[in-house]
């Protein structure tokens, strides 16, 4: 008896210790859930200043005033726009980025793809 006695005892000290150190494991484990769960408070709130500020920043309003005060721009004049095609028919010359070239590497001039196509 006196066996299993001293059996019986040393399992329900192992049995309490494991709880002891398993429920001090859940604590620190809720301690980090908690700070988790703040932290994710706080970053919300800094998002939400964040997308108010950003909004501030890109008022229409706002945004003029900076472009007049800080930039040299003009509106545009109907002189400077360029059609990349000419309506009545005729191509207009490309700009040389956009130009095909030939088997060498080089740009064929607007006027010799001009005889080609005629």
């Amino acid at each position: 008896m006196q066996r299993s006695t001293s059996f019986l005892i040393l399992l329900a000290l192992c049995i309490g210790f494991v709880l002891f150190k398993v429920k001090y494991e859940v604590v620190e484990i809720e301690e980090k859930f908690l700070k988790t769960v703040a932290q994710i408070g706080r970053e919300e709130e800094n998002i939400h200043i964040l997308k108010a500020e950003w909004s501030h920043l890109n008022e229409p309003q706002r945004l003029q005033s900076l472009a007049k005060k800080y930039l040299d721009i003009t509106p545009m004049k109907t002189q400077q726009v360029v059609a990349l095609f000419d309506p009545a028919g005729g191509s207009l010359p490309l700009p040389l980025h956009l130009q095909a070239t030939d088997n060498y590497g080089g740009a064929r001039t607007h006027l010799a793809s001009q005889k080609e196509v005629k």
